[in-house]
């Protein structure tokens, strides 16, 4: 039984995949399994997978029909036998020491979780890559979950795949799955646990950017997917008054979902879907206008209830100063 378990779902990447591989393999920390779950891919993936098995007995290969992302990674989670956890999406690379420097951070401090920074690579433009700034510290998940989560972060604490789990918290936890961005309904789940966060700043993980990839693709489903998980953690800030910035904070993150979503309706269905998600938008609109709110804020809600998308059209120009100010 190794230390760590890596997750690695597959899907159609065989391009990229044997740096995803090489890089888990050259890890500085060696006490570790890799499952790759090859999720029905159609090009040589699989068959990648399968050599790197008969190279380095650490590597265990799951071949599964193709049901998405969260499947897989729900199945990787149930062939998990490390203390520890850790995703890592197939078509990035990690940093040599990125396993090590997350086990001993979480050792170090008892926490629950390691997080480490990352960096945006963009394939067309390697001028454009970035990454946040993030300092070293331990938090409690509450303070992620109720006001950081809302900054803007470039998705450092949404995502899966830049930390370290400790499996006796997280190992019943599961991906839903038929969902896109899977990795907010998860990052719901598991800061509403009592637990601490620990925070690496060093650039540990590279997530590729590139056309064609599940991300980079926009259609109503996703658009939808998301206004149901930025709802749902909207319903827990209005539980308490406390939150009610909160959950304006995230409304207005939603109205560009929505207004996006306007123009992708394609059918009778899609129109009924976007229906469903505008009547959300005001059904929270109603419930926030009974909160304690600046006067700003209270006038907005009556224009956003009258047309969420129409509002969020007018204000794109001003959304800097929105964001600061609101």
């Amino acid at each position: 039984m190794a230390q760590v378990s890596i997750i690695v779902p597959v899907y159609q990447v065989e391009q990229y995949l044997r740096q995803c591989i090489d890089s888990i393999l050259a890890q500085s920390f060696t006490d570790f399994e890799l499952i790759l779950v090859d999720d029905g891919s159609k090009d040589q993936s699989g068959a990648i997978c399968d050599e790197y098995a008969e190279q380095d007995g650490r590597v265990c290969v799951i071949h599964t029909e193709n049901k998405g992302l969260a499947a897989a990674r729900n199945t990787g989670l149930d062939r998990v036998t490390g203390e520890y956890f850790a995703f890592v999406d197939s078509d990035d690379w990690i940093g040599p020491t990125m396993v090590e420097c997350l086990y001993h951070s979480i050792l170090r401090e008892n926490g629950d979780i390691a997080a480490c920074n990352f960096q945006y690579s963009f394939d067309c433009d390697p001028a454009k890559n970035f990454s946040t700034s993030i300092q070293r510290e331990v938090v409690p998940a509450a303070e992620i979950f109720y006001y950081r989560k809302n900054d803007r972060s470039f998705g450092f604490w949404t995502v899966a795949w830049n930390k370290l789990y400790k499996s006796e918290v997280f190992g019943k936890c599961r991906f839903p799955v038929g969902k896109y961005h899977e990795d907010e309904f998860w990052a719901n789940e598991i800061y509403q646990m009592d637990i601490r966060i620990v925070t690496v700043p060093d650039c540990l993980y590279f997530y590729r950017q590139r056309a064609g990839s599940i991300m980079s693709k926009t259609s109503l489903a996703r658009n939808m997917d998301i206004l149901q998980a930025l709802g749902e953690r909207i319903a827990v800030y209005l539980r308490d008054e406390q939150y009610s910035d909160q959950a304006y904070r995230v409304l207005l993150y939603s109205l560009e979902y929505l207004q996006k979503s306007k123009g992708l309706i394609a059918n009778q269905e899609d129109k009924a879907r976007f229906g469903q998600a505008e009547k959300q938008i005001k059904d929270i609109v109603q419930q926030l206008k009974k909160k304690k709110l600046a006067v700003l804020q209270k006038a907005s809600l009556a224009m956003i209830g009258m047309n969420p998308c129409l509002v969020f059209t007018v204000a794109i120009p001003f959304r800097g100063f929105l964001e600061k100010f609101l």
